[in-house]
């Protein structure tokens, strides 16, 4: 007779654990070729909506590829030509930025000492150097510009995939007779690209709206600063504030305590507006993430792929938890990662606490 036996829960949660950090190591070690297509296929899952819709046109899918591709590379020249410029003009006036930063500080340093609070003023002057501060983001922006420099490779990747995708499906079918997969991957890929063009439009509109104030309030360099807000705004929660704090910075710098404060009224107005209430209405609920694995995704994929992983972790975690939900087996993960799960009628678990209570 043969007896069965079954491995003890330790030894599975070991072998699982050493598995989860190679899978982890092999994601750092291939991260040359993986940050490329990730890009690639965000990009091709929002050019999938154009290109269907010139098809439905009874446009030739080479021809409606190849204008989605055209498309894709104006906005790339358009958007690397006003970042570079931008970059380039914040970097020719650093030393005066560095200067009036200086000043700032010995005021502040003088005041605090002239009102009693020296060990404020020598906390100050320890903790934060104008120096240090404009180091950190000048090599933030110099990163940023590198990554352009994978931009041909990229749009490469979008071309090969968006003709694959039109295949794909088929594949599937022949590869799996009968079962359910295609409508999987079919409800898959349609929450992914719901997730990535609400995003991309509320991204964009807090780009413009962040745009148009900096430059009413006349601080320099009102481009940086919305393509900033544009691109951190895939960043939930954090990457908002990350996004204004260089330009209320910099208005501090130009105008004073008044206008940097006024600045900063603008900014909460914007995000708030936008990310707290426009994004919620779009998305609905279910395409929700906690605040906690928000915070833990940013650190993750900024500790694997550095400043573009960063860049990446709201997406790429929003993929792991939709393919989470299509799994029976770990849906329980999704449930976790949801900001407020709910029932099939759309409820509160019986014996919950409502976030809202407390």
């Amino acid at each position: 007779m043969n007896v069965t036996r079954e491995r003890p829960f330790g030894f599975r949660t070991i072998v699982g654990l050493a598995a989860l950090f190679i899978v982890i190591e092999g994601l750092r070690v291939a991260q040359t070729f993986l940050v490329p297509f990730l890009l690639a296929l965000f990009l091709a899952i929002l050019g999938a909506t154009p290109v269907a819709w010139l098809k439905s046109k009874r446009v030739p899918s080479g021809i409606a590829i190849g204008l989605v591709t055209l498309l894709l590379v104006g906005l790339f020249t358009i958007f690397g030509i006003f970042l570079g410029n931008s970059v380039n003009d914040f970097l020719s006036k650093l030393p005066h930025y560095q200067d009036r930063l200086n000043q700032l500080f010995f005021t502040i340093n003088t005041w605090l000492a002239d009102h009693g609070y020296e060990s404020a003023s020598v906390v100050l002057s320890n903790s934060l150097q104008p120096s240090a501060i404009l180091n950190v983001f000048t090599t933030s922006l110099r990163n940023l510009v590198g990554t352009l420099s994978m931009t041909f490779l990229v749009l490469i990747l979008v071309i090969f995939i968006l003709m694959e995708a039109s295949l794909f499906k088929l594949k599937i079918a022949v590869a799996f007779p009968g079962s359910t997969s295609i409508k999987d991957l079919e409800a898959t890929t349609g929450d992914v690209k719901k997730y990535l063009l609400i995003k991309t439009a509320t991204s964009t509109l807090t780009g413009i709206l962040i745009w148009a104030w900096v430059s009413i309030m006349q601080v320099d360099f009102p481009i940086l600063w919305g393509v900033l807000a544009f691109l951190l705004n895939y960043i939930p929660f954090i990457g908002s504030t990350i996004a204004a704090i260089p330009a209320i910075v910099l208005s501090l710098v130009q105008y004073g305590f008044a206008d940097s404060i006024t600045l900063t009224i603008g900014y909460l107005v914007c995000n708030i507006g936008v990310s707290n209430f426009l994004e919620p209405i779009l998305m609905g609920r279910r395409l929700g993430l906690s605040p906690l694995i928000v915070f833990l995704s940013l650190v993750f994929w900024g500790w694997i792929w550095g400043p573009i992983g960063a860049l990446m972790s709201v997406p790429l975690t929003m993929i792991v938890k939709i393919l989470m939900e299509r799994s029976n087996e770990f849906r329980w993960i999704a449930i976790l990662m949801d900001s407020q799960p709910r029932t099939g009628n759309g409820d509160l678990p019986r014996g919950s606490i409502s976030s809202d209570s407390i």
